[in-house]
């Protein structure tokens, strides 16, 4: 009975070593440098993956233990997925996947089984787990369109930013809403002049002098470099022998910051605060209620300017809701109202600048506060004019 258990231990081992692992056969006239660049991996990686002592000889016959070269991640088949399935998952195509794994038709995958799924750099799984600057989870009942009007985007960006195919989504997936990006530090001058700092990474040669218990791997990795680029530079001869007092060309990584200096530019398409004040009514469109602008209190009289360049459409007090108006047509399909306006001075058919004085403020609706009712509509559609305006409601000051 023992006797048995000894055996199914030894074969449980064994299958595991081949199920897990890629196993190649050293042929004659191979070397490590060979079996690595035919896998794709690196000769410090099969070194560490089988164990092997210095100086690292490999000889025909011998079974060598290939690792998962990189880019690749596994994953283990669950119930009710198939291909199509988790290749929406981790953002590549079907056709992957199969050459990936080597499937042959009718392409079944089975419970349990583990598939190797290529990542590609720049992928949108490392896109969202990275600078993904606003995530939402899947709950029963949200659709795209919900999703959207909670966070005020456009369904055409999520499906975009998460590269999905069609509308149906699942209860537990995570959707990037919105993308973060990598700031760049910047300083000013006290000349006003903007200054770029820009970290550079750079190789430089440097002499190295080996050192008792030293091999290729441990310089390799102390300089972030390779056992390929060292046996390259210093033209070593297999089997790679190095021993103490020896002194090697290594290539170390030098990293510096480099100052770019931007003369400052004119300001281009954005919204500026159209009068200065302090919102006092925010967007709100649910079915509760319906305020399509906010209510930005400011002083009697105080100039209304127009947010960025454009045409004046309507100028009048036709709209009773809306007491005296201006409605501005800009550039990338948007529009902007300026309500309860006290003097106006633009005219329909006027071209203004950004900054511009178009009229002074009025009484604002219902109340007895001074300020002006502001929109911004795209494509005809009201938007949150919180989300195109900074957070400070300070105004370039231009003189009347």
């Amino acid at each position: 009975m023992k006797s048995n258990i000894k055996y199914i231990i030894i074969f449980f081992l064994i299958f595991s070593f081949y199920a897990f692992a890629e196993i190649y056969t050293v042929k004659s006239g191979d070397s490590l440098e060979k079996i690595a660049k035919k896998y794709g991996v690196t000769v410090r990686d099969i070194i560490k993956e089988n164990s092997l002592k210095k100086p690292y000889i490999i000889y025909p016959g011998q079974k060598l233990k290939i690792p998962e070269k990189k880019g690749f991640i596994i994953h283990k088949v669950k119930n009710g997925e198939n291909l199509s399935l988790i290749a929406q998952k981790y953002k590549v195509s079907v056709r992957d996947i199969i050459r990936a794994n080597n499937l042959k038709k009718p392409y079944i995958i089975r419970i349990g089984q583990r598939l190797k799924i290529p990542i590609k750099k720049g992928s949108v799984k490392k896109d969202i787990e990275t600078y993904c600057a606003l995530k939402h989870k899947v709950r029963p009942g949200d659709t795209l369109i919900t999703i959207a009007k909670k966070y005020r985007v456009w369904v055409k960006d999520i499906r975009k930013l998460n590269n999905l195919q069609n509308d149906v989504l699942r209860v537990g997936q995570v959707l990037c809403i919105k993308r973060g990006t990598k700031k760049k530090e910047t300083k000013k001058t006290k000349s006003g002049v903007i200054v770029k700092q820009k970290k550079i990474v750079k190789k430089k040669i440097i002499t190295y002098k080996v050192r008792s218990g030293d091999s290729l791997a441990r310089i390799a990795k102390k300089y972030g470099t390779t056992v390929k680029e060292i046996v390259r530079l210093n033209n070593l001869k297999k089997p790679y022998i190095i021993y103490p007092g020896q002194r090697l060309k290594v290539p170390k990584k030098v990293v510096y910051i480099e100052e770019e200096i931007v003369k400052r530019k004119s300001i281009p398409f954005g919204f500026i605060w159209p009068v200065d004040g302090k919102v006092i009514q925010n967007f709100v469109n649910n079915s509760q209620m319906r305020h399509l602008g906010i209510d930005i209190e400011s002083e009697c009289d105080a100039p209304v300017r127009a947010a960025e360049d454009g045409k004046v459409i309507f100028a009048g007090d036709s709209i009773k809701a809306y007491g005296n108006l201006i409605v501005i047509k800009h550039p990338n399909k948007f529009n902007t109202v300026y309500g309860h306006i006290g003097d106006i001075h633009a005219k329909e058919g006027m071209i203004v600048k950004k900054g511009e004085i178009i009229g002074k403020a009025g009484m604002l609706k219902n109340s007895e506060k001074c300020g002006i009712y502001f929109e911004i509509r795209k494509n005809t559609v009201p938007v949150d004019p919180l989300v195109f305006l900074n957070k400070k409601t300070n105004l370039d000051k231009k003189k009347n």
